[in-house]
């Protein structure tokens, strides 16, 4: 979390930098590149902790390392979620695919915190104007020189430690209901279409959603139902999971169509939590 308000600010933007690091690996890999090429040719990323995951790629791949390995070393460096698919890519083969389904996550989520962003202008502008204003309230008929200084100190608090409530209120914007249960859908079905086993990816996805009912629900489900009982049987009662999701988990084990049937979904609830 950061303190600054615009470093709060400019932490809304990391799922684009990870977006584009993603998009432009596949888009290497298809052309026939390797990863360690790739990663190195792409330069460096102007987001501090995406160009440390790069960095570490680049060496790691090119000490021979597979990206199993990398992201079993250094496991911080990675959405929990985001690891797993990365590893299922690497181990199936299916690294490319892997690839392009992170791509879709972090460009959707970017998306939804660029709508964030906006809406934390308002309180921002409210803190500057706090910060000008309150002085003349706190303290009528002061000189001049008085005003000036609690206004710079005030300004710079804000500035400085106002990071904090800004960072709050945006947890609290992205993780609303609606939003937490569209997250779950969309990890869900990536982790599935990446070959991740059926309870791995309901962990995961359950994890990734923030969702506190869904996490409590899934305490009451041994190993063995996780990874044996179908999706809509699984969350069956859950109070959390809405009618029309359940129907798209049924047909989701019906077809096996797992990203199409949970994709949808996430967008129409996305699309109605704006």
């Amino acid at each position: 979390m950061s303190f600054t308000v615009l470093g709060a600010l400019r932490s809304l933007d990391e799922p684009r930098h990870r977006a584009e690091l993603y998009r432009a690996w596949n888009a290497g890999l298809a052309a026939g590149l390797t990863s360690h090429v790739v990663l190195d040719q792409m330069g460096p990323n102007a987001f501090p902790s995406i160009e440390e995951t790069r960095r570490y790629l680049v060496v790691g791949a090119g000490q021979g390392k597979s990206i199993t390995a990398l992201v079993k070393a250094r496991p911080k460096l990675f959405a929990p979620f985001e690891g797993a698919v990365l590893t299922a890519g690497d181990e199936g083969g299916t690294l490319n695919q892997s690839l392009r389904l992170l791509t879709d996550y972090f460009t959707g989520d970017f998306k939804r915190r660029l709508e964030v962003r906006n809406a934390l202008g308002y309180p921002v502008f409210l803190g500057l104007v706090a910060a000008f204003g309150l002085p003349f309230v706190m303290l009528p008929k002061s000189p001049v020189k008085t005003y000036m200084t609690t206004i710079v100190i005030l300004l710079g608090a804000f500035l400085l430690l106002g990071g904090v409530f800004i960072s709050i209120l945006a947890s609290i914007f992205l993780n609303t209901n609606g939003l937490t249960r569209a997250r779950f859908a969309r990890v869900l079905a990536s982790t599935l279409e990446a070959g991740l086993p059926l309870g791995r990816a309901v962990r995961l996805s359950v994890d990734a959603s923030g969702n506190r009912g869904l996490k409590e629900h899934l305490k009451k489900r041994t190993e063995r139902e996780l990874a044996t009982t179908p999706l809509a049987k699984l969350f069956e009662g859950c109070e959390e999971v809405s009618a029309g999701l359940i129907g798209q988990m049924m047909v989701a084990d019906a077809t096996g169509d797992y990203k199409g049937a949970l994709s949808v979904y996430a967008a129409d609830l996305e699309q109605r939590q704006k």
